[in-house]
């Protein structure tokens, strides 16, 4: 699937429901099996974003499925939104698991690419998680960040410009 040729249906999406309730219920039972713990800071007052919902709510799964995959038990996957000093709606996903180097990030961002040095390498996964969430992320006019390093824990970043966010 090419979600840039893809047919988007782009609607209003509120900003508030991401990460919502049904998509921390959804991952818990994986959550549970890693025995990661799953933490929201959800803004109550974040505007409304002109995106498309399904890509949205994949978005948010596939970094939440990520972050409990790579963190280890005890450790946390935290999914909060904001609205910064420019206007834009962030998204991030957080993890306190092993991280990566900027050689593994690279790595991570090529299709169908897995980290060979992972505990978790060839559990299961295709990898196009990351590729994916960054295509489905620009579709949306959205950009994409992934700050992270060994032993430290991931951050990924999804910002809605300003031109996407609605005035209440």
């Amino acid at each position: 699937m090419d979600p840039g040729s893809a047919a988007h249906r782009f609607a209003l999406r509120c900003a508030r429901d991401t990460g919502s309730q049904a998509d921390h219920a959804l991952m818990q039972p994986q959550a549970n099996r890693e025995h990661t713990i799953i933490r929201t800071s959800l803004s109550a007052t974040l505007p409304q974003v002109v995106a498309d919902a399904r890509s949205v709510r994949q978005i948010v799964l596939n970094l939440l499925s990520n972050s409990i995959k790579f963190t280890g038990a005890g450790g946390q996957a935290i999914v909060s939104t904001a609205l910064n000093d420019i206007g834009e709606v962030v998204l991030r996903v957080r993890d306190t698991g092993q991280g990566m180097s900027e050689a593994d990030i690279a790595i991570a961002m090529e299709p169908f690419r897995q980290l060979a040095t992972s505990a978790r390498f060839g559990s299961g996964g295709t990898g196009l998680g990351l590729p994916l969430t960054k295509a489905l992320a620009e579709a949306n006019r959205a950009s994409f960040a992934i700050s992270s390093a060994r032993n430290a824990g991931t951050l990924v970043e999804i910002s809605f410009p300003s031109t996407r966010v609605l005035a209440e």
